[in-house]
């Protein structure tokens, strides 16, 4: 039941780190019936947090691992002396985007942090490939998005999208969207930071002859305001949105990802038993649980009719 750490494959590695891991590993090992505790936090009280966390738990309690729970993350609770005194025997796990960017901040690099539910994980530092961080994001490659997308609008032949020229991932998004854009479409980049204002840059991705405005999970562009602005412009002008999240089209874009908390909890709950070896760290954020949504509300007001078998695998919003 225990996970083989071959000693020169994590060469390199900081030794505490090692001594940790092997404490974990083979605590489990020789203690199946025993447990020890995982450090859980939670970004807030929200129902997906606490449906991933219930997974979670679920879980590791089958495997004798307990959690200790945190539903909010306060500075004043996560004291310095209180990670002092516990971190060097317990592994944490951040649930939500802001419970990871906090303990990502908090804890020394040597503790091992696994999160789920985080939808941009490079944004707060968070690759996959450090040596004491591993996790889920709630989004899927682009290549995958785009084959949903033609699934779904098979006539599509042209997207606009929005980028910063000044953000090292934005601009690494828009070589990724270049490199996996399938041959018959066209892409319309807008940079915002050549624009006057964001409501300008939203403005000319509907002056461009397209047939979808792609979206990407990345808070230097997208906030709420943005979001709204977007998709109140998306029904005026009857062009259909791709948002990257659930929340997203439920807002009113037509079709997006939409992340299952509870497989992001089971996925997080494997990657504390064995998620530091080698063999299962990647250079990206794994994307697990992570499905699609559709608005068939939006779906009707733009007189769009999606292809049966896209709406039977999807996550239906509005009347199916």
């Amino acid at each position: 039941m225990g996970t083989y750490v071959d000693k020169q494959q994590l060469s390199g590695r900081g030794g505490k780190f090692f001594v940790l891991f092997c404490f974990f590993s083979l605590f489990f090992v020789n203690n199946a019936q025993a447990s020890y505790s995982v450090v859980l936090v939670l970004s807030s009280d929200a129902a997906p947090y606490q449906q991933a966390a219930d997974a979670l738990n679920s879980s590791l309690e089958k495997q004798g691992i307990y959690t200790r729970e945190y539903l909010s993350v306060k500075l004043s609770e996560l004291t310095p002396e209180f990670l002092a005194e516990i971190y060097k025997t317990k592994m944490w796990v951040a649930i939500g985007s802001r419970a990871a960017a906090h303990l990502h901040k908090v804890l020394p690099d040597t503790t091992p942090l696994v999160y789920c539910m985080v939808a941009d994980p490079e944004k707060i530092g968070l690759e996959n490939g450090q040596e004491n961080v591993v996790g889920v994001s709630v989004t899927m490659p682009v290549k995958e998005q785009f084959t949903i997308i033609q699934k779904a609008i098979p006539t599509l032949r042209s997207i606009a999208m929005l980028y910063r020229s000044s953000s090292h991932k934005s601009m690494m998004t828009l070589i990724d969207v270049k490199e996996h854009l399938p041959n018959n479409w066209t892409l319309e980049a807008i940079d915002v930071d050549k624009s006057e204002s964001m409501a300008d840059a939203i403005a000319e991705l509907f002056l461009r002859d397209v047939g979808l405005i792609w979206t990407m999970a990345d808070s230097a562009i997208y906030n709420r305001a943005t979001v709204n602005h977007l998709l109140l412009s998306s029904l005026r002008q009857q062009v259909p949105v791709f948002g990257f999240s659930g929340s997203f089209v439920k807002a009113g874009a037509l079709l997006g990802l939409d992340a299952d908390p509870v497989l992001q909890g089971e996925y997080a709950a494997s990657l504390v038993v064995n998620g530091f070896d080698d063999d299962t760290l990647n250079d990206k954020p794994v994307s697990s649980g992570v499905t699609i949504a559709v608005n068939m509300v939006v779906a009707n007001r733009l007189g769009i009719s999606l292809p049966a078998d896209v709406v039977n695998q999807a996550s239906i919003i509005g009347t199916h």
